[in-house]
């Protein structure tokens, strides 16, 4: 765990890694150097769910590794083109990013989205030929919302029973995770008893998504539908990044599932930012540099890229 002093966050912008992001200061803000489409990778229940697909105009030798990656919006709200400076950046870091929807409350509880979020890892593994994907190589982002459902995919497995039906007969597995501010262990909200939103208001809105669609008799929904339940030995390697004053997913989430992590042997790294919120990176953009190298770093380790770009401003 890295909980970063304030020197340090005052020196962001010229920490070693951010180098390799601002190396091609040259790249159009405009994502002119990226290729773009959108389409459909599912329909469950009828329900239509888009992708958005950036990847680099320039060909690889290699086959690229591939990106599924999920915008966040309390399972309820949210565009996939909300976290567009990472669907950019990644994208001119070597990976085919596919920005997804997803199926959102308050009609469809969980396990929905996490359906849905599988049903994307396997598109873009049938789908690797088209997109010059290495199939053995796809990872998953998210932020808040986002980050529980990246999580997830990284915890669950098929004995799991939690895999839904759209796109079978390939896996979902993917072979790395960041969750920013994710929400991964949901029994935090009640342990808390924090007034208002945080406590009595947060736990009602938890079981709402939750929901009794998987949990039986005796069991605790909130725990069922928690990244932390399902971690495992062998599991892919999870970067986590959180701000320690966040009043909407606490930190203690997030330093609890990273110690589980680290009890199973899991590859994991946390980095706490003081003082910071929930969505600091969408203010403190120095810090999102700093931060998009440090992901950088650790999938280089774990999901090697095939070549490295600049980022957006």
């Amino acid at each position: 765990m890295t909980l970063l002093p304030a020197e340090k966050r005052e020196r962001f912008p010229l920490a070693g890694l951010v180098a390799v992001c601002l190396a091609a200061l040259s790249l159009s803000s405009c994502a002119r150097d990226l290729r773009v489409e959108k389409g459909l990778f599912a329909q469950p229940q009828g329900k239509k769910l888009g992708m958005t697909i950036y990847q680099p105009r320039a060909q690889a030798q290699e086959p690229r590794p591939g990106m599924v990656l999920i915008h966040g919006g309390a399972w309820r709200f949210g565009p996939r083109w909300q976290q567009l400076w990472y669907c950019r950046n990644f994208a001119r870091a070597g990976y085919v990013v596919m920005s997804i929807d997803y199926r959102l409350m308050p009609r469809w509880t969980f396990p929905y989205a996490l359906y849905d979020a599988k049903a994307a890892v396997r598109w873009l593994r049938m789908h690797a030929g088209d997109y010059r994907v290495d199939p053995d190589r796809i990872v998953t982002f998210g932020a808040s919302a986002g980050g529980h459902l990246a999580a997830l995919l990284a915890a669950t497995t098929p004995e799991n029973l939690l895999e839904g039906p759209s796109n079978p007969g390939v896996s979902s597995e993917v072979s790395a995770v960041i969750s920013l501010y994710g929400v991964v262990d949901l029994t935090k909200y009640r342990e808390l008893q924090k007034p208002g939103w945080f406590g009595r208001k947060a736990v009602e809105g938890m079981m709402k998504f939750a929901g009794p669609r998987v949990a039986k008799e005796g069991e605790d929904p909130l725990l069922l539908a928690s990244p932390i339940h399902y971690a495992h030995p062998g599991m892919p390697a999870v970067f986590l990044a959180h701000g320690e004053k966040d009043r909407f997913v606490h930190v203690e989430q997030s330093i609890a599932f990273h110690k589980r992590l680290q009890e199973l042997g899991v590859p994991t790294r946390l980095i706490i930012f003081p003082k910071r919120n929930h969505g600091f990176d969408y203010i403190h953009t120095n810090e999102r540099r700093w931060l998009f190298g440090q992901m950088l770093a650790f999938l280089a380790e774990y999901n090697k890229p095939v070549s490295v770009a600049g980022t957006d401003k």
